[in-house]
């Protein structure tokens, strides 16, 4: 087949040898074509880590400090009512702290007022983060 031979042997231009496979082919073409259609809406509706989102604390200043934070579904972090869940822990410096909300809640933190000398209770004001399914997120106190 030299030349221009390849395009007028009828075996390969709508000859027996096409023919003969014409309507199995065209099954095998619709079904890798539902295949791939199926793989790509099965990756569109993958998150990868759920509906839980990640907050992560870093302490860039203190020697030690403590926090307080809180899972709420409501925008208002002293809205006690709609807290989730609460925790307390202390930070070293350049140290961080993972805060999982398991349905992408929103996440309040608060550190002691005064971390070079704390008392007991008496926090600085609250800070918050709405948070999106599969999100992570990182900031500093």
């Amino acid at each position: 087949m030299a030349g221009g031979t390849f395009l007028k042997d009828r075996r390969f231009v709508g000859g027996r040898g096409c023919r003969s496979s014409g309507f199995q082919g065209w099954k095998v073409m619709r079904y890798l074509a539902c295949l791939s259609a199926l793989l790509a809406l099965s990756a569109c509706g993958s998150t990868g880590s759920g509906q839980s989102a990640t907050l992560i604390l870093n302490n860039p200043t203190w020697d030690r400090v403590n926090v307080e934070a809180v899972i709420t579904k409501s925008p208002n972090c002293d809205n006690r009512d709609a807290y989730i869940s609460t925790q307390q822990f202390v930070m070293a410096k350049n140290r961080t702290q993972r805060i999982e909300a398991p349905n992408a809640e929103s996440i309040c933190w608060r550190h002691d007022r005064n971390p070079n000398n704390p008392i007991a209770g008496v926090w600085s004001g609250w800070s918050r983060v709405t948070m999106f399914p599969g999100q992570n997120s990182e900031t500093d106190l």
